[in-house]
């Protein structure tokens, strides 16, 4: 991984300016690798600003089998903190990082409701002790046509 696919320094940056510069899944895994330790599910809404810069993280604590999150807990926060992309990161305390008919399902709900509210939805990924998995690179999360320029166009991920 090199400093042009991302930049991991903290979750924001100093004195309030945005923080890592993230490119594709790598980043985000390497970023939230911690989470894979947790024995309780924690699902993150990571903010992000046209330069794919972290301007914001929201995190939900739930129980050792899932998180109760509607999307608008997630998009509340992102969307107060200026940003135009949101990815979401959540960890399976199992150690398997296959998304769920429940995670599929939100992450769906997620896509539409951020679309809804004019944010991009990147990526959902899941880290575990077994791996992970960008939802975006399995064909879960679909790009929507956006204008030319957009970040979409501009993001690591096909």
């Amino acid at each position: 991984m090199t400093d042009s696919q991302c930049t991991l320094v903290g979750a924001r940056g100093d004195a309030g300016r945005p923080g890592p510069r993230l490119r594709s899944p790598i980043c985000i895994v390497a970023r939230f690798r911690d989470l894979a330790l947790e024995d309780v599910e924690m699902l993150v809404a990571v903010g992000l600003d046209k330069e794919r810069r972290i301007v914001s993280e929201h995190r939900l604590i739930g129980t050792a089998t899932g998180v109760a999150a509607v999307p608008r807990e997630l998009l509340g926060p992102v969307l107060a903190a200026g940003s135009v992309a949101l990815i979401a990161v959540h960890n399976h305390p199992s150690g398997n990082p296959k998304p769920s008919r429940a995670d599929l399902d939100f992450t769906r709900r997620l896509g539409a409701a951020a679309q809804v509210c004019g944010l991009a939805l990147l990526d959902h990924v899941i880290v575990a002790s077994g791996g992970w998995c960008s939802m975006r690179d399995a064909g879960w999360v679909r790009a929507r046509a956006r204008p030319a320029g957009s970040i979409m166009e501009s993001w690591g991920w096909p």
